[in-house]
């Protein structure tokens, strides 16, 4: 019940809210989920599967954070992109990716 209300606290403190709809091509979209493939880890021309079935391509650089990103992977994280195409599949220009904190266990 705790942890419900840090997410309800969360999504009323920035004004987010989770909807369902079209995108639009040219338009910029917050997506919510993970990187489940990575395709390419070339630096600057990272390309990654988000949520199974969105392509995203990622301007990313430098190696070390593109080895941040692999590490990052199945973590759940916000992306904001721009979507490019939405035939055949969606695909996206990834311009930010915000994780959230690691999680630490003990064992």
């Amino acid at each position: 019940m705790e942890n419900e209300n840090k997410d309800v606290n969360f999504f009323e403190k920035f004004g987010l809210e989770v909807t369902s709809g079209d995108v639009e091509i040219g338009q910029t979209y917050p997506i919510y989920g993970m990187i489940t493939k990575l395709i390419d880890d070339t630096p600057g021309n990272v390309i990654v599967e988000i949520n199974f079935s969105i392509r995203a391509n990622m301007a990313i650089p430098d190696q070390d954070k593109v080895e941040l990103l692999k590490q990052r992977a199945f973590e759940p994280g916000i992306f904001v992109s721009t979507v490019k195409t939405k035939d055949p599949g969606l695909h996206v220009d990834c311009s930010t990716v915000v994780f959230g904190r690691r999680q630490q266990f003990s064992a």
